[in-house]
């Protein structure tokens, strides 16, 4: 039961739009998603969620609406995916980058669960990991609160960390810090423009 209570407010969260929902409309979009729950037990739940602070109730006559207490973060996951696919159009190598990149921040093998995570859909250049490294990884990854199946890939890149992967490293850094303000926007010239 816990592990399905941790997806449910997952899902909860996921589908709350910023301004809130009603318990009958959310009742509604969890149906539609396969999620069968009597609206008594889910007020409940909702109730419960804004008494521990995840949720903000009001009333909005006749009804009660739940929002986020707080904006939907985003996973480096998320923030990864978004700058892959701006630097690169082909998908194999969208996941190639990503791979190498989480291979080397995380010290492990990588998932292909966490690529998909990333929202990539390629196949990177990458060999399956040896047993141990990926029960190792799993062991982190658990740990992490992201399942892992025993059908779930662990991958190690084939390719190397090239300047691509630096200069996505470091946007990565500077998008999950919010330090956008504090970048100069300037075009760097070459030895030929010098």
């Amino acid at each position: 039961m816990f592990e399905l209570d941790k997806e449910l407010k997952s899902l909860i969260l996921d589908s709350l739009p910023e301004d809130g929902m009603s318990i009958s409309a959310l009742s509604r979009l969890l149906k539609e998603k396969g999620i069968k729950m009597h609206r008594l037990e889910l007020s409940g739940y909702l109730k419960a969620l804004s008494d521990i602070g995840v949720l903000r109730e009001r009333d909005v006559k006749p009804s009660k609406v739940f929002s986020p207490l707080q904006s939907k973060k985003k996973s480096l996951y998320d923030f990864l995916g978004e700058i892959v696919r701006r630097e690169e159009e082909d998908e194999d190598k969208r996941a190639s980058l990503a791979l190498l990149i989480m291979n080397r921040l995380f010290r492990r093998a990588v998932f292909d669960r966490e690529l998909r995570l990333c929202g990539l859909t390629g196949a990177p250049a990458s060999k399956r990991a040896a047993d141990k490294e990926r029960a190792d990884a799993a062991a982190v990854v658990s740990k992490a609160g992201i399942k892992i199946g025993g059908s779930d890939v662990a991958l190690v890149p084939t390719g190397n960390f090239s300047p691509v992967c630096n200069r996505i490293v470091v946007d990565l850094l500077i998008e999950m810090a919010g330090l956008r303000q504090l970048v100069a926007e300037t075009k760097q010239k070459t030895l030929e423009e010098g």
